[in-house]
C-alpha cells in the first residue's frame, strides 16, 4: 500500500512541475495529490501494519549494511594480509642478502693479527675512500691508538656532515668495538643495540655516535659490519697456549709491549692483548686474568709504580705482571714480592727474566727455564739463578746462592744472567776491573762499578784498595752453568 502511495506522490510532483508551465490548474491539481498522498502515508506509518512494514524496511537495510561492511572488513583484512606477506618477503629477502653480504665480509676481510694498515687498505677501499691519502694516514692513526694488534677490522665510514662541520668524523669498526676521530679528538667507542637506529628501506638506518650521525645511505658496508661483528667475534679462534717466543729486538715501546704479549700468552694468558695508546691507568696488556705494565726506561721501576698496577689489578680482580727494562729498585722488589706481583726484567732481545718468586712460580707453571740471550734455548741446570720456583740449593762453601744472585742483581739493576755471566768471567779469569766489564758486556761504568759491588757482596770479590783495585776471592768457577 505505501509503495502504492509513494509512486502516486511521483506523478504528482511531475504534474505539479508540469502545471507550473502549463496552467494553474494542473499545478493545483499535482499540488492537492502530492499533499495528499503524503498525509496518506504518515498515517499509513502510524497503522500497526505501517509500523511493521517500517520495521521490515529498517531490517532489511540493515542486514544490507551488514553484509556490506563484513565484506569491506574482509577485503581491508585480506589486503593487510597481503601486505604482510609481502613484507615478510621483502624482510626474509633482505635478511638472506644482507647474511650473504656479512659471509662475503668475513671471507674477504683481513684476519686477525693482520697489519693494521692492510686492513685499514682493505677497509677504505671497500668504502671507496682508497684514494684519499689524507685519510688514510689518519684511519692508521687512529688505529695506532685505539686499536689492539688482533682486534679484527671490519670497516671505515664517515658522519654526515652539516651544522658548520668542515670535516666529517671518522669512525673504524671492529669485531671488539670501535674508534672515533672527531676534529683532533680520537676515543674508543663500543656500539650497543640502541644506537643502532633501522629503517624499513636498509640504507635509511643509521649509526649514532653520541652527537655524531653516521647514515647507512653514505656507508652501506657499516649494516653489513655491524651485522658481521658477533659473527666475526664469535668465529675468532681461541689463542692456544704460545710456544716459548723467539728473540725479538726491541727498538721502541710499542715493541716492548708485543714481546710482553707474546711471553704473557706463553705464561698461560691465552687471550692477552696490548691495550690502545692512551689513557690506560697504566695498564699495557690486557688479559681475562692478569693485567700487565711495561716499562721502557733508563731508571729501575719504583715501588709506586708497581704498587699503582697492584691497585689496578685490584680493582679487575686480576694478577699484576711487570716488566721492566732497567729493573726495579730495592723497595719495589720487597713489596712486589710481599704483595704477589710478578716481576720481570727483559733485555733489548725480548728476553725476560723472572726476578721474584711470584714471576719465578709463574715461569715453573709455564713449564720454562728461561733462555740466555739470544739464544733462544732453556739453561738446564736446576742451581742456576734463573731456574724458577727453586729454593736454594746447598752450594759450596764461600759460593753465592741462587737467591744471593737474584737480590744483588736487582740491587744493581742488572739482569740476573748478566750479573751470573760477570761472575764466571771475572772468577775464571781472575781479574775484576771495570774496564773488563765495559768492554766484555757493554756496560757503561756505573753499571760496572754497581756490578763489582755486587760480586762483593757475594763474596767473590775484595772490597776496593786505596788503589781502588779489587781482588777476586774465589778460586773456582760459580757453580750451576753448564
Amino acid at each position: 500500500m505505501a509503495a502504492i502511495v509513494a509512486c502516486v506522490m511521483v506523478v504528482a510532483l511531475i504534474v505539479l512541475l508540469v502545471g507550473v508551465f502549463v496552467s494553474p490548474v494542473v499545478w493545483i491539481a499535482g499540488t492537492s495529490v502530492f499533499v495528499s498522498c503524503a498525509g496518506l502515508l504518515w498515517l499509513l506509518g502510524k497503522t500497526p501494519a505501517g509500523r511493521r512494514s517500517t520495521a521490515r524496511t529498517q531490517r532489511a537495510e540493515a542486514v544490507q549494511g551488514a553484509r556490506a561492511a563484513e565484506s569491506a572488513a574482509r577485503a581491508a583484512r585480506e589486503r593487510q594480509d597481503a601486505l604482510a606477506v609481502d613484507e615478510e618477503r621483502h624482510a626474509h629477502e633482505a635478511a638472506r642478502m644482507l647474511e650473504q653480504e656479512v659471509r662475503r665480509l668475513l671471507e674477504e676481510a683481513p684476519g686477525r693479527g693482520t697489519p693494521q694498515h692492510e686492513a685499514i687498505a682493505f677497509c677504505l677501499s671497500r668504502a671507496g675512500l682508497a684514494r684519499d691519502p689524507r685519510l688514510r694516514a689518519e684511519a692508521e692513526r687512529l688505529a695506532r691508538r685505539h686499536m689492539t694488534v688482533d682486534e679484527r677490522l671490519l670497516c671505515i665510514a664517515q658522519s654526515a656532515t652539516g651544522s658548520g662541520r668542515a670535516r666529517p668524523a671518522l669512525l673504524i669498526l671492529s669485531d671488539r668495538g670501535a674508534a672515533v676521530t672527531d676534529g683532533g679528538t680520537a676515543y674508543r667507542f663500543s656500539p650497543a643495540p640502541e644506537d643502532v637506529i633501522e629503517a624499513p628501506h636498509a640504507d635509511a638506518g643509521l649509526l649514532l655516535v653520541g652527537e655524531l650521525v653516521f647514515p647507512f645511505s653514505h656507508n652501506p658496508q657499516l649494516r653489513i659490519a655491524l651485522a658481521a661483528r658477533a659473527q666475526a667475534a664469535e668465529s675468532a679462534a681461541p689463542v692456544k697456549a704460545a710456544l716459548r717466543p723467539e728473540a725479538r729486538l726491541i727498538r721502541t715501546a710499542r715493541d716492548a709491549e708485543l714481546v710482553a704479549v707474546d711471553w704473557m700468552r706463553y705464561l698461560g694468558f691465552t687471550d692477552a692483548v696490548v691495550t690502545p695508546i692512551g689513557a690506560d691507568e697504566g695498564i699495557d696488556v690486557l688479559a681475562e686474568g692478569a693485567v700487565a705494565q711495561v716499562k721502557m726506561e733508563g731508571s729501575p721501576t719504583s715501588r709506586p709504580t708497581v704498587q699503582q698496577l697492584h691497585g689496578v689489578a685490584g680493582a679487575q680482580n686480576k694478577r699484576a705482571v711487570f716488566f721492566s727494562l732497567a729493573g726495579y729498585t730495592r723497595p719495589a722488589f720487597d713489596w712486589a714480592s710481599e704483595h704477589g706481583i710478578a716481576l720481570f726484567q727483559y733485555d733489548l732481545q725480548g728476553t725476560p727474566t723472572p726476578v721474584n718468586p711470584p714471576a719465578q712460580q709463574l715461569m715453573q707453571t709455564a713449564g720454562a727455564h728461561p733462555a740466555s740471550p739470544g739464544s733462544g734455548t732453556p739453561h738446564g741446570s736446576l742451581d742456576h739463578p734463573l731456574s724458577p720456583g727453586l729454593p736454594p740449593s746447598p752450594s759450596p762453601a764461600g759460593q753465592p746462592h741462587a737467591s744471593e744472585f737474584i737480590r744483588c742483581a736487582q740491587h744493581a739493576g742488572l739482569r740476573v744472567e748478566t750479573l751470573y755471566d760477570i761472575a764466571q768471567a771475572v772468577v775464571t779469569e781472575q781479574r775484576a776491573t771495570m774496564v773488563l766489564l765495559q768492554q766484555r758486556f757493554f756496560l757503561t761504568r756505573r753499571q760496572a762499578r754497581h756490578a763489582l759491588d755486587a760480586l762483593e757482596h757475594l763474596g767473590l770479590v775484595s772490597a776496593p784498595a786505596a788503589n781502588g783495585r779489587r781482588t777476586v776471592t774465589a778460586t773456582s768457577p760459580v757453580p750451576g752453568k753448564e
